[in-house]
């Protein structure tokens, strides 16, 4: 709600009274208060939500994929720059969460102690907007490596049932590679794109929609000390 239909709200529950701005800036105040408690609240789900995801992750990577490579009988074994890669990710996007959660936090405890109401909330816009850069970052080399394990065990998988069948890549139709290769780019971009959307969707729920009512509370509050 901006400025002005604040106070045209407030006039028609308050006939013959206008806000002053003390009580305009103890409204933003509040406002902000029940902002940053739910924020507090998102931070802690995303917390298990991403300790979750990366559980699922590394159960995949040395669990699940290795027992489904040996099930098979197939005589592969993943190139260990993709393990390095995949750990790697892992790594950078629950480090980036642990460094954003810190930082949050020791702004949340200074602002407690020395910050106005303007102060607290660009501190805490700047610690969102910088964990929401990091995130990106770590989201899109998180899909970089998805997309290469995926290329490289498809790959691998070719060359595994063309050896088992004696079959030369010279023997191979164009078609078929045409098809082969259409096949394998739709499922990679299904896969990998849909994870990376489903993932996108989750940080906005988390703390995008409260990015954008920070700011607007806090222009708010820069109308009413101009």
């Amino acid at each position: 709600m901006e400025l002005k239909d604040l106070k045209e709200t407030w006039s028609k529950l308050s006939s013959g009274r206008e806000l002053d701005e003390d009580q305009i800036r103890e409204m933003l105040r509040h406002r902000t208060g029940n902002l940053i408690d739910r924020i507090n609240r998102n931070v802690r789900i995303g917390f298990f939500v991403l300790f979750a995801l990366i559980v699922l992750f590394v159960l995949d990577d040395f669990i699940f994929t290795p027992l489904l490579i040996s099930e098979s009988q197939a005589v592969v074994e993943m190139p260990q720059w993709l393990v390095f890669l995949s750990i790697f990710s892992n790594i950078l996007i629950f480090t980036s969460f642990i460094y954003f959660v810190v930082k949050y936090y020791r702004v949340r405890r200074i602002c407690n102690i020395s910050c106005n109401l303007k102060e607290t909330l660009i501190r805490i816009i700047e610690t969102l907007l910088l964990y929401k850069r990091l995130f990106y970052l770590t989201l899109f080399i998180f899909a970089l490596a998805m997309a290469l394990q995926f290329i490289s065990g498809m790959y691998t998988g070719m060359a595994f049932d063309m050896e088992n069948q004696g079959i030369q890549l010279s023997e191979i139709p164009v078609g078929k590679w045409f098809l082969i290769t259409g096949i394998g780019l739709l499922v990679l971009v299904l896969t990998v794109g849909g994870i990376y959307l489903l993932l996108r969707w989750g940080f906005r729920k988390l703390y995008g929609n409260y990015i954008n009512k920070l700011k607007a509370t806090l222009r708010e509050l820069n109308e009413i000390e101009s």
